[in-house]
């Protein structure tokens, strides 16, 4: 018989009798283990490697998310079983005065996501319409006898780029003023797509959750009707951690 192990989804601060049921990977009950004023929240699991299939990855982020929804908590990464609950104490213990600073940090804040889209058909025409300089360059290289070499091409992409870049970044600065009385931190990502004109994620205090949602509706009419929003949250704070926990 395959010894159990213990599954780490997180890390709270201590509170007695944390018990969320079996909503945990395999539907495992999900409670705490406590080392002085922190706790982690595990459940049962087979000292085996776990696959990184949906039917583990969604209670994984589950129970982040129902935890997250009472508690602050330092959420860990997928795939963390330790061998048994001494093993649980000692990271705790060997990591006590980084998590409880951590957790001090992020008290009571949540995390909200906001991107925004340009909601064109075809984002390189979009910006050939609304930038002479662009369409200008284009018009001549395209428009001569013989064809573009691929050095010009290079340099029309890069003008491109360049014009993307640079709209993104008025806007964002656009969005971060109009949301700065909420916000207590912001991290933006990286695109991950060219219509992708913002990919933010906002630190809040868990009771300025609605005041955002009203920036949001704001900011949303400073923009026409070239732009979407997707705003969404509230989730742990998994862009906002700072912590390296020792084995």
């Amino acid at each position: 018989m395959q010894e159990d192990g213990k599954y780490l989804y997180g890390i709270v601060g201590a509170v007695d009798g944390l018990d969320f049921g079996k909503i945990g990977i395999a539907e495992e009950e999900v409670y705490a283990i406590r080392y002085g004023d922190i706790a982690a929240v595990v459940s049962d699991h087979p000292l085996c490697k776990i696959q990184p299939l949906r039917q583990n990855l969604k209670p994984h982020h589950e129970v982040i998310k129902e935890v997250n929804k009472g508690y602050t908590i330092i959420p860990m990464t997928f795939g963390h079983i330790a061998k048994d609950a001494d093993d649980i104490v000692e990271l705790l213990k060997n990591n006590f005065s980084i998590i409880f600073q951590e957790l001090k940090r992020l008290e009571n804040k949540v995390e909200m996501g906001l991107k925004i889209f340009w909601d064109v058909e075809n984002v390189f025409e979009y910006f050939l319409r609304k930038d002479r300089e662009l369409a200008d360059y284009r018009d001549r290289i395209f428009g001569k006898a013989s064809k573009p070499t691929d050095e010009e091409k290079l340099e029309l992409g890069m003008l491109f780029a360049q014009k993307v870049n640079e709209e993104r970044q008025q806007h964002s600065n656009r969005v971060l003023k109009a949301l700065d009385h909420c916000i207590a931190d912001v991290r933006i990502n990286k695109p991950t797509d060219e219509k992708m004109m913002l990919n933010a994620a906002f630190l809040i205090e868990r009771d300025k959750e609605k005041e955002y949602e009203e920036g949001v509706y704001r900011v949303a009419n400073l923009f026409d009707g070239h732009f979407t929003f997707d705003y969404n949250g509230s989730w742990a704070p998994y862009n906002f951690i700072e912590l390296r926990l020792k084995a």
